[in-house]
């Protein structure tokens, strides 16, 4: 059975995916991505934090209200006092009318009667005046009982405080909110710069494996050609089974590798939309020849320390442990504030003797918290500590990829540049054994092996320049520039297409 797969066909094929040049590729990542889209809810909730910690200057006013139902009124009984008070004054009122009691005696006591009637009488007007005098106290003095709380109570409460003085825990509370806003872009830019060197990486496996898969598809229809001519000069006698059987093994290992790589550009197409949020993409750019720095890898290593994102990152992580620190230290002072209440159920705050509004200054100082204060100090000055020796690891694996990638980078060049003579070597040995071959001086399989040749010596070269553009998109991202991928792009692909 024969097999002829056209490249055109393959690379158009609509299993593999939508064909766009690098440029498209990136700006449909920026606009279609959902871990950018999610890293982004985050700074934008990260932003709204900070504003929200502006109101912690601002007073405190809350409403506090209630509704009670009790199994009786609360009331304040004083009538005790008030009965002695009646019992005082009555008998100093008695005193006042001690004649005109003598005179109600005398008149009333019969002449000659005995000293028990006598006592008696006397016993009867004393008792007539007490009772005229208590009574006519009792109509003028009310009762000492008044109601505190009816059975059925409300209240509401206009309740105010306006921190003054709490140790800079607020400042440094808004310090640290913005420095989360920080981080926070910090890590969106850092999400978007891994994506792009991702969605780079992809591309540039993607660009390989599609001019691969141009080079093994030529090379099949030419072993396929030679396979032919074989097996028809088996059947004529002109050549032995073992060179019908090298030439179809040949032919098997080609296809095979065109079977791998095509496997490989779907996966590839697959992963770059998933990625962008779409449907699959395939690479329509042609890798040409590596990238090419001016510069050494000190100019890349300052812009490392100003521009990479995880370098901001946790540079943000730091100014947040430091300001966490500020936060611990004010649990060792006063807090102070003023504080102001206003009561609507002005009857009620009467009837209990309190206030209907009032204004003070507050103050809190802890004393003892079981230590909680003086560890959690130490436990955030130790955070710092980590930050800082994050960031010292960061800068030296950073600084140490930007030179190892530098040094790739030239040697891509320079292999790119030794190969060019090896293809110009396998194109003219395969024009020489094609020459050969139409003498009869040559047989088919040498014709097949040349192409092989011919071939391994592209993707050899091929491969040079996807690991020169790998290692110009891990120092672009290492120093924070991944941007200028497109740049370096644009211009060797303009440079490869200028006549």
């Amino acid at each position: 059975m024969k097999l002829v797969v056209p490249t055109l066909v393959l690379l158009a094929s609509p299993l593999l995916g939508q064909g766009l040049p690098l440029p498209d590729v990136l700006a449909r990542l920026e606009q279609g991505s959902h871990a950018l889209k999610a890293s982004n809810s985050r700074v934008e909730t990260a932003r709204l934090n900070q504003k929200a910690s502006y109101g912690n200057f601002l007073p405190v006013v809350k409403l506090e209200g209630s509704l009670t139902h009790m199994d009786r009124d609360i009331e304040m009984n004083l009538d005790g006092i008030r009965s002695g008070m009646i019992q005082l004054q009555t008998y100093n009122m008695m005193q006042f009318q001690a004649s005109s009691i003598q005179k109600d005696i005398a008149a009333q006591t019969p002449i000659g009667s005995d000293a028990a009637t006598q006592a008696a009488i006397t016993n009867a007007v004393k008792a007539k005046y007490q009772t005229v005098v208590a009574q006519g106290l009792e109509a003028q003095l009310p009762h000492f009982v008044t109601t505190l709380k009816p059975q059925d109570d409300w209240s509401l409460d206009l309740v105010a405080y306006q921190p003054v003085f709490h140790g800079g825990k607020i400042l440094a509370a808004e310090r640290i909110a913005s420095a989360k806003h920080r981080a926070a872009g910090a890590e969106f830019e850092k999400q978007r710069t891994d994506l792009r060197r991702d969605v780079f990486r992809l591309y540039i496996q993607g660009a390989l494996l599609r001019q691969s898969i141009a080079l093994r598809a030529n090379a099949i229809s030419s072993i396929q050609r030679h396979r032919d001519q074989a097996h028809r000069g088996l059947e004529q006698g002109m050549v032995d089974r073992a060179s019908l059987l090298r030439a179809e093994m040949a032919l098997a290992e080609a296809r095979t590798a065109l079977s791998d790589d095509s496997a490989k550009l779907r996966a590839v197409g697959l992963t770059l939309g998933q990625m962008s949020g779409g449907d699959p993409i395939i690479p329509t750019d042609t890798l040409s020849r590596p990238p090419e720095l001016a510069g050494g890898p000190e100019e890349f290593e300052r812009d490392m320390n100003r521009d990479n994102a995880l370098l901001k990152a946790l540079a943000a992580q730091h100014d947040i442990a430091t300001k966490a620190i500020s936060v611990r230290n004010a649990d060792l002072v006063p807090q102070v504030g003023l504080f102001g209440k206003y009561s609507f159920n002005e009857e009620t705050a009467r009837s209990s003797s309190q206030p209907i509004w009032m204004v003070g200054v507050k103050a809190e100082f802890t004393l003892f918290k079981g230590g909680n204060d003086w560890y959690g100090r130490a436990a955030a000055i130790s955070t710092r500590r980590e930050v800082e020796a994050l960031k010292a690891e960061a800068q030296s694996s950073l600084s140490a990829q930007i030179r190892r990638q530098h040094l790739t980078l030239q040697q891509s060049r320079t292999r790119w540049d030794n190969l060019s003579a090896q293809i110009l070597l396998a194109q003219e040995n395969h024009r020489v054994t094609e020459a050969r071959f139409t003498q009869g001086q040559a047989t088919g399989l040498e014709v097949v092996d040349a192409w092989l040749l011919m071939q391994k010596a592209n993707l050899e070269r091929l491969s040079a320049v996807a690991d020169g553009w790998m290692s110009l998109n891990e120092i672009l991202w290492a120093n924070g520039h991944t941007r200028d991928l497109e740049t370096h792009w644009t211009r060797v692909s303009s440079a490869a297409g200028a006549p």
